[in-house]
């Protein structure tokens, strides 16, 4: 048994309706098992409603599975657990005393539940090897499906808000600067992403707005901190991109990330991924659109999903530095419908946060003007029948997988809260 196990049960009031006591002997009754768990620090349940004998507290919950944690985590000495009104265990082992050494009323699972339950719930919902509950989803209701997809796309969008903030503080409060970080990050697929953000950090956004006019100078900054212009050179353009991007250095006294290029994926990718082909796709993003704000910004979702972006000449007929294709490169629409739904959208919630409600609301609605991505999350669920109409399903897919499914948090999901209580296990 894990400690979440015993936070869901608490949350979704297992114990609800039995007739409980602390181990000091007093009667407890559950009115309401408070919000959480917390993920910010302190106390696992915020505001809960406790009746204690013929009293009512309202305060806070933490749940361990021995009681001795609560000296083990150093609650006793972190002042956020003075309003702690009930620690919840699952075995208590050792008396526990609040700051002014009364003892804190202590509620023990185990007289009242069974550790079976928990064997029971993995056996009726964790038994599919593809996601937990697997076996039993085609049970689940289109409205509580949707229900869950929903609470799944906000937190997706919240936590990439989030990292978009912090990015405008790494960037010195620089709007312009995060953006630029942030389409380069999501350029360059999920394997390569750290490399390509380490880029964008290696080369200041206002030393490349200076060369937006010329774009071999671009290919030669953005390639040559990428690793890619330290081998001998295959070519003429190659040759003229290590003399710019050697001149450049020198002139912008840039620092070169040698170690950058040991780092570079290419398994699993189509050629059309590759990383200098979608560094020269930066590239003329940056030579076509100059200062990136108005383009993030103002065009239409619908504009940008249609968006082609063109190439330099030499990328045409190459994927790789000093590797001639004979057939042409294809001009890929993919990467800007990813940079879309990964970067401008929450960019633009992230800039609106505070200013104007209603845009926001029409900016995570945008997401179902954009056409379903494909991989094999998207495709796992299709094949339990549930399909992705728009990027607004995909995206809440990705995040129930990812957060949910994979950390087996079926207590937490709507999904398998239903599931459970279908089962009778609830």
């Amino acid at each position: 048994m894990k400690e979440y196990d015993l936070q869901m049960a608490w949350k979704l009031s297992v114990l609800a309706g039995q007739s409980l006591k602390t181990i000091q002997g007093d009667a407890i009754e559950i009115i309401f098992p408070g919000f959480g768990p917390s993920a910010l620090g302190g106390p696992d349940f915020t505001f809960a409603k406790i009746r204690i004998n013929d009293t009512l507290w309202v305060g806070s919950v933490e749940i361990h599975l021995m009681s001795s944690q609560w000296y083990a985590h150093k609650h006793n000495v972190d002042h956020k657990y003075d309003n702690v009104i009930l620690h919840v265990v699952w075995e208590y082992d050792v008396n526990v005393f609040s700051p002014d050494e009364t003892a804190i009323p202590c509620l023990q699972v185990k007289d009242y539940f069974l550790a079976s339950w928990f064997e029971e719930v993995d056996q009726k919902i964790f038994s599919s090897t593809n996601i937990p509950c697997g076996a039993l989803i085609h049970n689940v209701s289109e409205v509580v499906w949707q229900s869950q997809l929903e609470v799944s796309l906000i937190e997706r969008v919240e936590r990439r808000v989030k990292e978009i903030e912090q990015l405008y503080i790494n960037c010195h409060w620089n709007w312009d600067e995060a953006l630029h970080r942030c389409i380069a990050r999501f350029m360059g697929q999920k394997i390569n992403n750290e490399c390509m953000e380490q880029i964008a950090c290696a080369v200041p956004y206002r030393i490349l707005l200076k060369h937006t006019s010329s774009l071999p100078d671009l290919e030669a900054m953005l390639l040559g901190q990428g690793g890619f212009l330290q081998q001998e050179s295959k070519d003429d353009y190659t040759k003229d991109l290590i003399q710019r991007y050697s001149f450049l250095c020198h002139k912008y006294g840039l620092q070169k990330v040698y170690n950058v290029s040991m780092q570079w994926q290419y398994k699993g990718l189509r050629p059309v991924s590759f990383p200098e082909l979608r560094i020269a796709q930066w590239a003329y993003l940056l030579h076509a659109k100059g200062r990136l704000m108005h383009w993030a910004l103002e065009t239409s979702v619908s504009d940008l999903q249609r968006e082609s972006h063109e190439i330099g000449d030499y990328w045409k007929n190459h994927y790789r530095l000093g590797h001639f294709s004979p057939s042409a490169v294809p001009k890929n629409i993919q990467w800007s419908k990813i940079v879309l739904i990964n970067a401008l959208i929450p960019f633009r919630i992230a800039y609106q946060k505070n200013k104007d409600s209603l845009e926001i609301n029409r900016l995570i609605d945008a997401y179902e003007e954009i056409i379903p991505e494909k991989n094999k999350v998207v495709k796992l669920f299709e094949s339990f029948g549930y399909h992705a109409f728009s990027a607004r399903d995909t995206q809440a897919m990705l995040e129930l997988y990812n957060n949910y499914c994979n950390y087996k948090k079926c207590l937490s999901c709507k999904i398998g809260h239903f599931i459970l209580k279908k089962e009778g296990l609830l």
